[in-house]
């Protein structure tokens, strides 16, 4: 036991198992857990009401753990994250500040800007991977290039060596003493009082906290990981892992999730069961699919304000606030999509499928922008998690080269057939349409008037009728798709095609070109500096830069799914929108989620721009495959 004292920087790594740099602090002596709220760095992606609720239940039971091993978490409200360390570090007479990376933009260019503020006022920091099985930087081809189709990044991936020693948690902390200004958990302020009621709900179907993740792993290992291959694609019921908001927030370690999978298949193996050996397979795909997204927003960090594939900036999307709105209330008069954004809006989940068939329908029937799906996930998810938002909805929209065909569009009602045969998910959460018989549940405007007032559905009043035929759908995409190829050839020949383009799609001459060469640079030599840092980016000028529980059963109370045509025939006009300009991470504050569905609100996002002075290196055109497409990329 060595005698510094450090400052364990807690942010999505809430657990004491493999916690890196958790047992790093424990070996060299006292340590001070420190978990830092700065409301104001968070900016547009400012957490929604779940997610914060999440965020508060985890940080008790991490406070919880921490006082059984001797220490405590000391809670910090504050207007930067930067001067809070800072005078954490004054306050104990620190000699090390210690981190777990995160990949994400936003993060990303905080972690580095303060990194550089602590290092010039001589404080030792040093950080490590406690997120994914190997570091964006340590994954590239065989030309030292980023992978840019997740097929290539993870069969290298499997290649590759890991270590499958876990780090052993510490014992006992001994704690560094200090005066500190600290709030408690409640002045945090994630949770208000209006939230509380809503918020209750969840706690009857989720168990926050790394004990419980470590619980439900076990679980779903045990008893579900035999048959996710036949299950994962059911909507309705007990389907899928359930474990992504345990690990977006740190509470269980990728690693670990992969290694307790592995030694399953390899049992499977052994024994000659090929069903359990697929169903292995499948999920540690997903699991490569949450390395992927966090792979991308590293080597391409502008990946949450444009299309990856750089064609798209010229596709004429429709940023219609009133289909949106639509769309975000489920009344859209397609019954599988209108299920899934009422049950988002109730529970703060959706099934995987559920969520690649509802954002499809927002980009390619509805022509609605990317980036506005992908913020209200962000807003309404219990596992908001900016990466795998990003790779999601740029997977859909076509905007990653082994994304979805631009001109792809895919019929819910086909897709309401496949994935829920017997309407039961859209009984569950469209009530209004709980006695259409199985024939017409996903398509009521075909049925006969005579099955429609036997099952008390009038279309255009108490279920809305379809927003948009869909071979007119189709026509408006295809015409999107050519006004896009004309913009871009005549940005082309007028020579104003912007230089900050990243990628183009020359499939049709090129096979198998990967992007330029990885460049990461770290600072000059310090003491700071270690095989386990965090990589950064070269500095350039920024002027060049461009801009154990089940899932919830039902967890709405009387009246939440209720009829509203009545309320959404009168928000027809745009000045109905007046009214509908906080994103729910705010307007939860104000307006209880267990009332009406005519209480949604939500902003339309603004273009954002780039806030930092980092700029990776691939600001020049450069060429990149485009494969077959894949389908379940969230």
């Amino acid at each position: 036991m060595g005698s510094n004292r450090t400052i364990v920087w807690f942010r999505r790594d809430l657990r004491i198992e493999d916690n890196p740099a958790l047992t790093a602090a424990a070996k060299e002596g006292s340590v001070l857990p420190v978990y830092v709220w700065c409301p104001k760095e968070e900016g547009q992606f400012y957490p929604g009401r779940v997610s914060r609720w999440w965020l508060k239940q985890s940080l008790a039971h991490l406070d919880q753990s921490l006082k059984s091993l001797g220490s405590r978490l000391v809670l910090i409200k504050t207007h930067s994250t930067a001067v809070a360390l800072v005078e954490c570090v004054k306050a104990i007479q620190a000699t090390k500040v210690v981190f777990n990376h995160l990949y994400d933009p936003v993060s990303l260019v905080r972690d580095h800007n303060i990194k550089e503020k602590l290092v010039e006022q001589g404080i030792s920091v040093q950080s490590y991977n406690g997120d994914l099985l190997y570091e964006p930087w340590e994954v590239n081809s065989e030309s030292g290039r980023a992978f840019t189709t997740f097929n290539a990044f993870w069969k290298k991936c499997l290649h590759m060596q890991m270590d499958i020693v876990s780090v052993v948690p510490p014992w006992q902390l001994i704690p560094a003493e200090g005066k500190i200004e600290e709030c408690s958990l409640e002045e945090l302020g994630l949770e208000n009082e209006s939230e509380k009621p809503s918020n209750a709900l969840l706690g009857r179907a989720w168990s926050p906290g790394w004990r419980n993740a470590d619980k439900a792993l076990r679980e779903f290992v045990e008893l579900h990981l035999l048959h996710y291959s036949k299950k994962r694609l059911k909507v309705g019921g007990e389907s899928t892992s359930l474990l992504s908001p345990y690990l977006h927030f740190g509470e269980l370690s990728a690693r670990k999730v992969f290694q307790v999978t592995c030694m399953k298949q390899i049992l499977w193996t052994n024994e000659g069961n090929s069903a359990g050996e697929e169903s292995a397979n499948l999920f540690l795909r997903a699991i490569g699919l949450r390395e992927y997204s966090r792979y991308l927003c590293f080597n391409f960090p502008f990946t949450h304000e444009r299309a990856l594939l750089g064609h798209l900036k010229f596709f004429p999307w429709n940023p219609d606030p009133d289909i949106f709105k639509t769309w975000r209330q489920g009344r859209t008069g397609f019954p599988l999509v209108d299920a899934g954004m009422r049950e988002l809006w109730a529970t703060g989940w959706i099934h995987n499928r559920i969520r690649v068939i509802v954002s499809s329908f927002a980009v390619k029937m509805l022509l609605l922008p990317w980036k506005w799906g992908m913020k209200y996930f962000w807003d309404t998810l219990l596992d908001a998690d900016l990466e795998s938002d990003i790779l999601g909805w740029q997977y859909i929209s076509g905007g990653l080269p082994d994304g979805h065909e631009l001109e792809r569009l895919d019929n819910p009602e086909i897709q309401g057939a496949k994935f829920d045969p017997e309407g039961e998910y859209v009984r569950q959460w469209l009530p209004e349409l709980a006695r259409m018989p199985t024939e017409w549940i996903h398509h009521p405007w075909d049925a006969p008037l005579t099955v429609l007032r036997a099952a008390g559905v009038e279309l255009g009043q108490n279920y809305p009728k379809p927003i948009i035929d869909i071979d007119l759908a189709r026509e408006r995409l295809t015409e999107a798709i050519f006004k896009m190829w004309e913009s871009e050839a005549a940005a082309k020949a007028a020579g104003s095609e912007p230089r900050d383009e990243v990628v183009v799609d020359n499939s049709h001459t090129v096979e198998n070109l990967d992007t330029q060469k990885v460049v990461v640079l770290g600072k000059a030599p310090c003491a700071t500096i270690s095989a386990n840092d965090q990589k950064v980016p070269a500095l350039q000028d920024s002027k060049n830069e461009p801009p154990t529980r089940k899932r919830p059963k039902h967890m709405i109370e009387e009246g939440q799914n209720q009829d509203h045509s009545q309320n959404h025939n009168k928000d027809t006009g745009l000045s109905s929108i007046d009214q509908d300009i906080c994103s729910t991470a705010d307007s939860s504050s104000c307006k209880k989620q267990c009332a009406s569905t005519s209480s949604y609100s939500f902003s339309v996002p603004q273009q954002c721009s780039s806030s930092s002075n980092l700029k990776w290196p691939w600001q020049e055109k450069i060429d990149m495959e485009q494969s077959s497409s894949k389908d379940g990329a969230m």
